[in-house]
């Protein structure tokens, strides 16, 4: 990334001020625009108006318990524990499990967050190959010691490739030890995929006692927060062996109505969802016409690999002045950044096709121009 100073002037969307210039956007991952939503933002204000920022050390209140209602009908679960950060539930999910594993497996891509959340749970930890579930396999087979438990633990989409971990295969090797855990960082897929947006583990088909995920409400929803589903079990489990629920403030209510109203209006209209998707196959297909190594995927989280003779950086910076603003990426500039550097695409449901036309025309145009 350039050390330039970018002051966003708007709400973000798929046309965002930034620098007093409106550009056509494809940064951060608001994938809905639901931060602009009206909806959202009423309810946010309502809070705010009645219960002020919240005060630390006070009671729940409703929007509070709003979120853990609406969390656990979205993902279907029992229960949902509420957080102040998304940063933290990889913290709270290693803490409040620690009883139930004595060492943890992590690729070594994995978010930051998962590595300061592990490092915090007092376990021996383990990297493996970035989604090589053979190095995982063999990792497990030469440092387990008899009557040891493992957990696994990944990003299931990584934030800068959109790649899916491979869950199904770390579930299988993991069946061959008994009561072996597998925890995902939900982050870019909550709310994303699977058919009801549940994320990864719905997208892969996986479900059991064994099986955990964390989330953020500040991407998908249009929130802010954490959020942990699961059964009762759980939820005691973190009361039991975690204190940042106990000891740290809970998200201010506006921050909670956002996420709630976020999180009903996903529930309640599938349809935005087919919407991200649709635009997701339409920008990968037409880079892949002009020669791009881009897979199909649903994730809308797409990188551009610069083709040979191609200088990413400058065609970045000429998509800046055409009105198209993205993310350049530096080699390993980021948690899974590759060893290249990339242009990092992320597609909102409210593109248009006439906005992914231009930043795709503008990207033949580099091509021809080589």
């Amino acid at each position: 990334m350039d050390h330039e100073i970018r002051l966003v002037e708007s709400v973000v969307g798929s046309r965002t001020v930034i620098n007093g210039r409106e550009y056509d956007y494809y940064g951060v991952s608001s994938y809905y625009n639901l931060h602009k939503d009206d909806r959202v933002k009423e309810a946010a204000c309502e809070a705010i108006r009645k219960y002020g920022m919240g005060p630390s050390g006070a009671g729940p209140n409703l929007p509070l318990i709003q979120v853990e209602r609406n969390a656990a009908e979205f993902f279907e679960v029992e229960k949902a524990q509420y957080i102040v950060s998304g940063y933290l539930g990889n913290m709270l999910l290693v803490q409040a499990l620690r009883e139930d594993y004595d060492i943890v497996f992590v690729d070594s891509f994995s978010h930051y967050s998962i590595f300061d959340g592990i490092s915090s749970a007092g376990k021996r930890i383990m990297t493996f190959e970035h989604l090589d579930a053979n190095d995982l396999e063999q990792k497990l087979r030469e440092t387990l010691k008899p009557r040891e438990v493992p957990m696994v633990i990944t990003d299931g989409v990584f934030p800068t490739t959109g790649a899916i971990a491979p869950l199904k295969a770390y579930a299988t090797i993991l069946a061959s030890y008994e009561n072996g855990l597998l925890c995902v960082d939900d982050a870019h897929a909550v709310g994303v995929i699977g058919e009801k947006g549940q994320g990864t583990l719905e997208f892969c088909g996986l479900k059991g006692p064994t099986h955990y995920h964390c989330g953020t409400l500040s991407k998908a929803f249009g929130g802010h927060g954490g959020i942990i589903p699961g059964d009762q079990k759980l939820m005691d489990k973190i009361k039991r062996n975690t204190r940042v629920s106990v000891g740290a403030n809970p998200p201010p209510p506006a921050s909670a109505a956002a996420s709630a109203m976020g999180m009903r209006i996903l529930m309640e209209h599938p349809e935005m969802r087919r919407k991200l998707w649709s635009n997701t196959t339409y920008m990968r297909a037409g880079l892949r016409e002009m020669g791009f190594d881009v897979d199909d995927s649903p994730i809308p989280i797409i990188p551009v690999k610069a083709l040979p003779r191609m200088d990413l950086k400058q065609i970045y910076q000429k998509l800046e002045k055409k009105g198209i603003m993205l993310e350049y990426v530096i080699p390993r500039g980021y948690s899974d950044a590759p060893n290249e550097d990339i242009l990092c695409i992320k597609i909102f449901s409210t593109h248009t096709q006439l906005q992914m036309d231009r930043l795709l025309g503008t990207l033949k145009d580099s091509i021809t121009n080589l």
